[in-house]
């Protein structure tokens, strides 16, 4: 470079090359790039400075890049958005940044953006609006629109600016579906122009600019189909176009979440509109969504989502070691699931089990997974099998030796699992961390039987485990710090989100969970049908009833982990005695094809007709029961068993309670977790409703003390607004 670099507020620096192309760079203090309010400002100091630097011929192209190897920008400053009060704020917030990039497209020299890493939400909006893109090929470069997952839309151009590049079929796949797509894949559907070795990154780079400068880059191209062009280019393609989009997200979402629609009629009202009312559909409806319910709830719990990261001080996490090779024991649905997402992350994994055919289970279904992310379009064919030959197979211990962490995944029985922990601490290396991945039994009992169970601790997957986000990170009595901060970097590095929790039955998710199904079983029992308490409940938002969810898991883990909860908890946690009932008639639920619905091939084929009968055999006939009656007592006593495990401490604080609830079970986003629910609902309604059906049906439903005190002063588990 040969000028001064000029340094900016918002950890932006610019410079000029001998060739007179200057260097737009984000380098922020920290790990990530974002645009903040700061950087944005600074942004648009510059782009006004380059216009009259560019009319005097001193600047011939512009290229914008991170200093952060494998992070471009991660988006807009998302905690920014709290303190937008009204729609006005919400829009002229929009209206700003639209300004300001639009600026930059109009610099009358080619801008080049240089992405590297992650670029999301309003890096992409940035990169949009260059004249080129580039990318690098390194596995982390992902870049999407992933705004309607915080309940807006793109707000800095995005819809505006990217049908415009990539056509208006792909363009609504991006925004809707608010997934990244990888640099290979960007460049086939045209929003990159050309993909970069990492290998040989600066040299094909200069490449490219020399290219750019000399003005032989080939015009952008899209190939596109005979029914992409049928469906873009006429009236009535449109038109099915944004019916199809609107039913399928109708579909998947029941038109709980307003982003995803309002994103289809701002791309359907700006289609051959003038740009300026475009962009102006485009901030009305940011100015809008921000300040709903809705908005609020998916910001706040993509918040703690990355508060989570931050669950163990620095002290503590700085002591964490990085797993270079990890070991699976035990090759059921569970352990093949998580040495597959092992492997997924580049991570050799060994998964062991004392039985040939087991193994061979294991090891196929890990193979299925990957296929299955092959059709996801998530891997190619050859990444997967590149990531598929990490995972190999014993059964013995011989592969052992080298390994920095071991997962225990074997059947849910106290006296094995101590005994495979046994003949595992005996084979593996002094420093490996041991860790158990039980959902109902104490992990500090499991440990008692290891000489060394400092180094012991809970990492429970939840099931689909490639589909699921959530760990536990279970930290029991005695538990070394630095073998708690290696599970819990290891579950980031894996790209879930951790829960640290403390070590008592059920831990966290489950325990909540239990009540919540064992009261749809007593009120099946009472008289609902099987198909009116699960719709009462989706209908709620839960993205399954609670009995449908009773035949996933399987009435004999469920009966099994229910009567765990009932020795440590007493009559409020029993099994509903349904449970029994159903596994004499010989239903285990989905797995045997015969719950409260019938399977076939794994599908649903509808509720069993017989099974209400079956349920309530040789019991008096109930009375009526009112939706808003299977909603309260489902949830309610959900409510009630989370302010018993704060009271316990078995989690820091209500905000992380939520978290969980929302990754672990799927409890609606959109409501912003179970206890800013319960906030919402009305903590001291929540309180009198439980003490009347105490007084209906016993001390299940009595009201925990926690829950008391706040009704009494008035106060909420959340300290919401």
């Amino acid at each position: 470079m040969n000028q001064d670099l000029q340094v900016l507020d918002g950890g932006l620096n610019f410079e000029v090359d001998r060739s007179h192309v200057g260097w737009l760079t984000f380098d922020q203090p920290g790990p990530l790039n974002v645009l903040s309010s700061t950087a944005l400002r600074s942004l648009g100091t510059l782009v006004a400075q380059l216009e009259s630097r560019i009319a005097n011929g001193h600047i011939h192209a512009l290229v914008i890049r991170s200093a952060k190897p494998g992070s471009f920008i991660a988006g807009a400053d998302v905690r920014e958005f709290v303190a937008l009060e009204s729609a006005a704020e919400a829009k002229a917030a929009s209206v700003e940044g639209q300004r300001i990039f639009r600026r930059l497209g109009r610099l009358r020299v080619e801008t080049i953006a240089v992405i590297d890493g992650t670029c999301l939400g309003g890096a992409t909006e940035l990169v949009l609006h260059c004249k080129h893109r580039v990318a690098t090929d390194r596995p982390s470069t992902r870049i999407g629109l992933p705004e309607v997952r915080l309940g807006i839309i793109p707000g800095f151009g995005g819809t505006v600016r990217l049908p415009a590049v990539i056509g208006l079929q792909e363009a609504l796949e991006l925004i809707l579906s608010g997934k990244p797509v990888s640099a290979e894949r960007a460049m086939r559907i045209g929003l990159i122009d050309r993909v970069l070795s990492l290998h040989n990154f600066a040299r094909e780079l200069d490449s490219f600019i020399e290219l750019v400068l000399s003005k032989r880059v080939a015009k952008r191209s899209r190939e596109r189909s005979f029914s992409q062009r049928l469906l873009e280019g006429t009236g009535i393609g449109r038109r099915i176009l944004f019916s199809t989009a609107r039913k399928r997200i109708m579909d998947e979402t029941r038109g709980m979440y307003p982003a995803p629609l309002r994103a289809i009629d701002v791309l359907e009202a700006a289609h051959g509109a003038h740009v300026d009312v475009a962009y102006d559909l485009e901030a009305e409806a940011v100015g809008d969504l921000l300040i709903s319910s809705e908005a609020q709830s998916l910001v706040r719990v993509f918040l703690l989502s990355q508060q989570a990261k931050r669950a163990l001080p620095d002290d503590v996490m700085e002591q964490a070691g990085s797993v270079r090779k990890a070991a699976v024991v035990g090759a059921g649905v569970m352990g093949g699931a998580i040495a597959q997402m092992i492997a997924s992350n580049d991570v050799p994994v060994v998964l062991k089990d004392i039985d040939q055919g087991a193994l061979d289970s294991g090891l196929k279904h890990a193979a299925g997974l990957f296929q299955k992310a092959v059709s996801a379009r998530v891997f190619s064919e050859e990444e997967a099998g590149l990531k598929l030959a990490l995972v190999s197979g014993t059964l013995g211990f011989e592969e052992f030796a080298d390994v920095d962490l071991v997962i225990e995944a074997v059947v849910e029985r106290l006296p094995i699992k101590q005994q495979v922990m046994r003949e595992i601490e005996a084979v593996v290396p002094d420093d490996a961390v041991l860790a158990t991945n039980t959902s109902s039994l104490s992990v500090a009992g499991i440990g008692s039987a290891l000489k060394h169970p400092e180094r012991f601790i809970g990492l429970h997957f939840f099931n689909p485990v490639h589909k699921m986000p959530l760990v536990e990170v279970i930290r029991p009595e005695g538990a070394d710090p630095k073998a708690l901060a290696t599970g819990l970097k290891f579950v980031l590095d894996m790209g879930k989100t951790p829960a640290v929790v403390a070590d008592q039955a059920g831990f966290l998710v489950n325990r909540l969970l239990s009540p919540y199904l064992n009261e749809a079983g007593r009120i099946l029992a009472d008289g609902a049908s099987v198909q009116r308490i699960d719709n009462v409940l989706t209908d709620f938002g839960m993205p399954m009833g609670p009995l449908r969810l009773l035949d996933e898991i399987g009435f004999d883990v469920a009966n099994h982990a229910g009567r765990e909860l009932g020795t440590t908890f007493g009559d409020r946690l029993v099994p509903a005695p349904i449970l029994a009932r159903l596994m004499e008639d010989g239903r285990l639920g989905k797995k045997n094809g015969r719950g409260f619905y019938l399977y076939q091939h794994g599908r649903s084929t509808g509720v069993d007709p017989t099974i209400e009968g079956v349920a309530r055999a040789g019991l008096p006939a109930g009375g009526s029961i009112s939706d808003e009656d299977i909603r309260a007592r489902c949830l309610y006593l959900m409510v009630n068993e989370a302010a018993w495990a704060l009271d316990d401490s078995v989690v820091d604080s209500a905000d992380f309670l939520d978290l969980a609830m929302i990754m672990g079970t799927g409890f609606p986003p959109f409501r912003g977790g179970l206890l800013r629910w319960a906030d919402t609902e009305g903590v001291a309604r929540i309180r009198d409703a439980l003490a009347r059906y105490e007084s209906s049906f016993g001390v299940r439903f009595t009201p925990a003390p926690l829950l008391g005190q706040l009704a009494d002063q008035d106060r909420t588990f959340t300290n919401s607004p």
